[in-house]
């Protein structure tokens, strides 16, 4: 089986064609269910500690405990990826709090854990290309984006409100104030600092996000994490964006506004080549 065939379903590895779960299942019908997604590199997957740990908050958070330990997830991705081995992609897990009569109060039902991986490209390379654009959105999300909810619905309605007006992320504004992206969390450089929104009720710990805090710092790059508003970002020296998918993007234009003379800056070319090394260390 390949990869793209494959996946890890309550503890059972199977064609995804086979996979079944019940339409009652509350992943469905309450979208009660949390989720990650790890990056593969060479077959491993990186920062996989960190995903699962935020994995165990996020459940937390909905009052859901994981139905195994950390460290057995981690081994059963170990024997799945043994199994169907992917090179270069990303393993999506997803956890629900199960299958039961549909009813508000929570139900005494086995949870439904499930991972499976896709094919990506590899991240092109440095040399530069096509910077992104992106577009503001009004953000009118619940206060618990820390959460990694499976309720993507607003996150899904804005990417796509982003795409029809020739964008290609969305950047949510909250009373004039910057939070994240649809999908990615957004930096700014002012005055050769980085400046990024604090985690919090609307901004998501990413895990790329803490990786890249944590590199800059070791650049020797003053951070700020702290209240961002929008005329103050989109006038920035430079601004990127960043994911598990896509690692570090450069933006080349917010609304109808060049940002950085339309061309990548040194900080931010610094912070993804970076990034890169970290990545092929401990990837290799």
């Amino acid at each position: 089986m390949s990869m793209t065939e494959s996946i890890w379903l309550n503890g059972e590895i199977m064609p995804l064609a086979e996979a079944r779960i019940g339409v009652e299942d509350r992943g469905f019908q309450f979208a009660d269910g949390v989720y990650e997604v790890i990056r593969l590199y060479n077959f491993r997957p990186f920062a996989l500690e960190s995903h699962l740990k935020r994995l165990r908050k996020s459940a937390g958070g909905i009052r859901l405990s994981l139905p195994i330990e950390l460290q057995k997830l981690k081994s059963e991705i170990g024997r799945f990826l043994g199994v169907a081995p992917q090179r270069d992609g990303m393993i999506y897990l997803q956890l629900t709090r199960g299958c039961a009569p549909r009813n508000h109060a929570f139900p005494q039902s086995r949870p439904t854990l499930l991972f499976y991986t896709r094919e990506l490209p590899p991240i092109s390379d440095l040399a530069g290309g096509e910077g992104v654009k992106l577009l503001s959105v009004a953000d009118e999300r619940w206060k618990r984006c820390w959460i990694k909810s499976i309720a993507l619905l607003p996150n899904v309605l804005a990417k796509n409100q982003a795409l029809d007006a020739g964008a290609d992320e969305a950047v949510f504004i909250d009373s004039g104030l910057v939070t994240e992206c649809s999908a990615s969390n957004i930096f700014a450089v002012i005055g050769g600092r980085l400046v990024t929104p604090p985690v919090g009720s609307k901004v998501l710990p990413g895990i790329t996000r803490d990786i890249l805090l944590e590199i800059a710092r070791k650049m020797g790059i003053a951070v700020e994490e702290r209240a961002l508003r929008e005329e103050e970002a989109i006038a920035a020296d430079e601004i990127f964006i960043t994911s598990t998918t896509r690692e570090i993007s450069w933006v080349m234009r917010w609304n109808e506004r060049g940002i950085g003379g339309g061309r990548r800056g040194p900080i931010t070319l610094r912070a993804q080549k970076t990034l890169r090394e970290k990545i092929v260390c401990e990837t290799a």
